[in-house]
Order: structure tokens, then sequence, then C-alpha cells
């Protein structure tokens, strides 16, 4: 199991952390571009990058020089050595860097683990710890499986771009496999393959995702939120924010 001993949400950061020693950290870049050093090593991450450090590598971060940044960091310790010994990146002793095809997914569940953790609602230890654990479950597992043909990856990514900028129009399998040339049926097994989700739950997920940024950064309502997102009326936004965030939107206000 885990011990988390803080989940932290940064939004455009203005101050950096000193070289340090510490627990072990798991990172997840949201927006932007940051820089770590882990020891003498200097990483730059970007959107959609993970990051592993164990508690005894020196670490240290600051803004990029050239663009901003967001990030999820889970500070934590281990309890046992189960999962820690069971997992290929954590029990090397050493940083570990990875780059998610699925960058939706990952912000919707560490965005979950921050409102459990912070929101202190009955069982939020224990629902936190499954979080944590099932984010460096799916990490090993991402990392471990056999990666698809270059023509699939092509494809899936032709498919998630086109979805990146469509997400607020409601979005067909038929009109999918048109763009991709490919069948219908084959849009959804092709892409789950790839991605490891559904055309359409990586559509609601960057929905919701997008729904978390614009209750915390600006004056719109729910409504108005579930509104421009293309949802067909509040209550059906509430079913899905709820659905993939754990909460209602209200919690979030």
């Amino acid at each position: 199991m885990v011990n988390i001993q803080g989940v932290y949400h940064d939004v455009n950061p203005k101050w950096s952390i000193g070289k340090d020693r510490g627990c072990d950290t798991l990172v997840y870049v949201s927006q932007g571009k940051v820089m770590y050093w882990i020891n003498d090593e200097c990483l730059e991450l970007e959107k959609g990058e993970i990051l592993y450090i164990p508690q005894a590598m020196n670490r240290a971060w600051e803004n990029h020089p050239d663009e901003w940044h967001q990030k999820y960091t889970v500070v934590f310790l281990w309890e046992g050595q189960s999962l820690e010994k069971s997992l290929h990146f954590t029990k090397q002793n050493t940083f570990f860097r990875f780059k998610t095809p699925n960058a939706p997914y990952y912000e919707q569940r560490f965005s979950t683990l921050f409102i459990q953790f912070l929101g202190g609602r009955p069982y939020f230890e224990l629902m936190s710890r499954y979080v944590l654990s099932e984010l460096l479950t799916l990490i090993a597992q991402e990392c471990s499986e056999q990666r698809t043909t270059p023509a699939k990856e092509r494809i899936a990514r032709e498919i998630q771009e086109y979805l990146l900028c469509n997400f607020r129009r409601n979005v067909t399998i038929e009109e999918l496999a048109a763009l991709a040339g490919i069948s219908p049926n084959y849009v959804t097994v092709l892409f789950r393959e790839v991605v490891g989700n559904t055309p359409i739950q990586y559509l609601h997920q960057i929905r919701i995702n997008t729904a978390l940024n614009l209750l915390n950064n600006t004056q719109m309502s729910i409504s108005e939120i579930a509104e421009y997102l293309g949802y067909c009326d509040q209550s059906y936004f509430n079913r899905m924010f709820k659905k993939w965030m754990g909460v209602a939107p209200s919690h979030i206000v």
C-alpha cells in the first residue's frame, strides 16, 4: 500500500523548489513545460509526461524559461513492499519518465485524486490510496504492453487530434471512420488498442477536464459550462461529471 503525504495542483506557479531529497514522488504535467533536476541530470517535461522520483534521489524544479505550466504532484511513502516490488519502474531505485498516449484519462484520475485527498469526505484516505495505486499500476501496464504498429498509432493520433479540436460537438463513430478511412467497428477497436479507451470515452474525458478547468478558473455557471461543452441539458452534464470525477460539479464551485 501507499501512504499519501500530500497531493498538489500547481497552476502557473511563481516559485521553484531547491534541490533536496524527499518522499517518493509522482508528477504529471497537464499543461506547458517544466524543468526538473534529478541528482545532476536536467529534464524538460511537457504536457502528458509523468515522472516518478524515488525518495533517495535529490530533486528540484523550476518554471520553464519560455512557457508556463500546470502539474499535479503526489508525495507518498511505501507501506510494505508488495506493490513497490511488483512494478518494474519503482523497484529500480532510479527516476522513471513516461509519456502517456491517453493524457485526458490521467488528467481526470489525478484531478480525482486531488479532489478526494483535499475534500476530506468519508473514506477519502482509502479512496486516495486506491486512485494512486491504480495510476502506478496503469503506468507499469502501459509501459509493459507491446507497442502497436506505426500505422495504428498514426490513425489513433489523427482521431485524437480531431476529437481535441471538435470535443464540443456530438462527434459520431461514423464521422471518425470516414476521417480515418476504416470501418466504424474498427475505429473503436483500434482506438481502444492504442489509447486504452473508446473514442466516445476519450471525448467525455476531454469535456470533463475542460469543465474542471472552467469551474476553477472562470466565473461561468454550471449551466453555462454544460451548454458550452455540448451537453443537451445540465442534469446530463452533472451525471457525466460525477461519473468521471466522483463528485458533482457543485462540489467544485
